[in-house]
């Protein structure tokens, strides 16, 4: 560590140390305290580069978009995919924040064609329903996996390129039932939605057959 006369880490530190932090929150979420961890944790990286005004109107941005209600994040997700609980869905739409003004980490990037490609095509890709296991034969490991590897729970699987296209986000259920105490052959996540975009928040959902079934709740 580069301390100051007074012992104090340097600014740089200051900094990686808090992206470091947020880094790790939004890949699991749930051990962090959740969204309003995550708010946190934004809030001082943003401070540290001096966009305190710029993260502000990020959290404005969700709220115009319909990406956050009085629930947040989680809220809006619930009302397109009822019954849908996953902290690493909520964290892949902080994270294209992040993404967008360097704040993430990314463990890999796909080449501009590679992810126009997936961007195209997600219509078919979402015309059936596709497990974890395919998504990472076809397409490799992502840029960033949020939630844990356990195949019981739900997790997302985040696509980047470069920070001008932002996320490509892959959200999938897990497929255990918890309602039974009989053993059951492990199965892997099943997708629901592939979503992209800074539009409308309901637009940006390309839903599966089994995405499609979450959404019906909404509509019931």
């Amino acid at each position: 560590m580069k301390a100051d006369a007074t012992g104090r880490p340097s600014l740089d530190e200051v900094r990686e140390y808090q992206v470091t932090r947020l880094n790790h929150a939004l890949r699991r979420p749930g051990m962090w305290g959740g969204e309003t961890a995550l708010r946190l944790l934004m809030d001082a990286v943003a401070f540290v580069d001096g966009l305190d005004e710029v993260w502000q109107a990020e959290c404005e941005q969700l709220r115009a978009r319909g990406a956050a209600n009085s629930l947040g994040v989680r809220g809006a997700f619930s009302e397109i995919l009822p019954g849908y609980r996953d902290d690493g869905a909520v964290a892949s739409v902080y994270a294209d924040i992040a993404w967008r003004h360097g704040w993430l980490k990314v463990d890999r990037t796909l080449s501009a064609d590679d992810f126009q490609r997936l961007r195209d095509e997600a219509t078919r890709w979402c015309a059936q329903d596709r497990y974890l296991d395919e998504a990472l034969v076809e397409l490799g490991a992502p840029a960033v996996l949020f939630g844990g590897s356990n195949p019981c729970y739900p997790k997302t699987l985040a696509y980047a390129a470069d920070r001008a296209t932002g996320l490509i986000c892959l959200h999938f259920a897990g497929t255990c039932d918890w309602n039974t105490t009989q053993p059951q052959p492990e199965s892997p996540p099943v997708l629901l939605a592939i979503r992209h975009g800074d539009g409308a928040f309901a637009d940006t959902f390309t839903l599966t057959p089994t995405g499609s079934t979450y959404r019906y709740e909404a509509d019931r």
